[in-house]
């Protein structure tokens, strides 16, 4: 028998995200071209595409930009919780379809 969890799920609002660094680069009294020599880019548009929400800076980027900000990394990460459905859990030691050697549902293998 399958037993089936909901859990919550954190997922990145990237529009949000990066309208939140615009104000904390405004507020912390930082340029775009100041960020861009910060991080070493060639050109600003990796800025740019944080601010627009077209991407998401990588996690050592985040770290940096908090740490410039003097935030907290989840105070600079806007996101919201969405309920999945799932029959595993995220990790084999606790996936509840004892029944196979690996699980067909999770495909993380067991170990004997």
């Amino acid at each position: 028998m399958e037993t089936v969890k909901h859990i919550l799920k954190p997922v990145i609002n990237p529009e949000q995200t990066g309208n939140k660094i615009k104000i904390l680069r405004k507020e912390n009294g930082f340029t775009v071209h100041e960020l861009q020599d910060l991080f070493g880019f060639d050109y600003p548009q990796a800025i740019y595409a944080w601010e627009s929400g077209k991407s998401i800076p990588t996690v050592d980027n985040l770290i940096v930009l908090a740490r410039l900000f003097s935030v907290a990394l989840d105070e600079l990460i806007c996101y919201s919780l969405v309920e999945i459905e799932t029959c595993c859990s995220d990790h084999a030691a606790n996936c509840m379809n004892k029944d196979f050697v690996t699980c067909q549902k999770c495909k993380f293998k067991k170990s004997a």
